[in-house]
């Protein structure tokens, strides 16, 4: 689990979880994520107050419009972004890991950005996709979407065995996005992006194929050892320059 604390102060956090709501909200929207308040202040004893100072502050500073009666609209907030995901979306799912995935999915697809172009949208692909998740849509770089609550190791659960491994000799394995999530409070902590040409063929290690008796016979997975790869970091609870990221980035594209 995760010691949360976002830079920035009680506004900061506070446009974070608004930026997660829909146009128009009220007070008690905001006050629902007192968990998530109390994680980054857990000496606060008075959040609610803090949390009123706040919406009056970005007010003041026309990021927010009053609309009376505790009713609010998002006004100049500068960015769409919110480390924050739904856990409903998941809620018909009867594994954690499959409705975690789901939310995790649909929060990528509307909060990350692509690395090596100017892009803010990935798109998802079809689900028959053999090795990525999601692309941009100006420069067709192509991602891996893997999901953790908690810290990643060095190995990741991959998918296909024998895709994967044809991709990695051919240097043609998508970037790998390291999603690190609290469930405790719905948050998206950290996200890292491992460049895939950096992933050569012997890291792609073939795991036991499923039995006969499995819904899908035969398939083989395979577990990807990524330790000692570097990586760029594109969320954390501090803000993120999404400039000074894709400068990173080309830095590592150029190895």
């Amino acid at each position: 689990m995760f010691a949360v604390r976002v830079a920035g102060g009680w506004r900061r956090i506070v446009e974070a979880v608004i930026a997660g709501l829909p146009h128009t909200f009220t007070i008690r929207d905001v006050l629902r994520s007192r968990d998530y308040f109390a994680s980054c202040y857990p000496e606060n004893r008075f959040i609610d107050a803090k949390v009123r100072q706040s919406l009056q502050i970005l007010r003041d500073q026309g990021r927010i419009v009053s609309l009376g009666n505790g009713v609010y609209s998002r006004g100049s907030l500068g960015t769409d972004f919110s480390p924050f995901y739904d856990p409903g979306l998941g809620a018909d799912y009867v594994s954690r890991s499959q409705a975690a995935r789901v939310s995790i999915e649909t929060w990528a697809e509307h909060n990350l950005y692509c690395c090596a172009c100017t892009s803010d949208d990935l798109r998802k692909l079809p689900n028959n996709e053999p090795v990525a998740d999601l692309a941009c849509g100006d420069c067709s770089m192509r991602y891996q979407l893997k999901s953790k609550n908690g810290r990643f190791g060095d190995r990741l659960t991959g998918a296909a065995y024998g895709p994967t491994l044809s991709a990695a000799r051919e240097g043609s394995l998508p970037t790998y996005l390291l999603v690190e999530y609290d469930p405790r409070i719905g948050i998206v902590v950290f996200t890292n992006a491992i460049p895939g040409h950096l992933i050569a063929a012997e890291r792609i290690l073939p795991r036991k194929a499923l039995s006969a008796s499995a819904r899908r016979a035969g398939w083989q997975g395979c577990t990807i050892d990524v330790g000692g790869l570097p990586s760029v970091r594109m969320v954390e609870p501090a803000d993120v320059d999404r400039a000074k990221v894709r400068q990173k980035w080309s830095a590592l594209a150029e190895r």
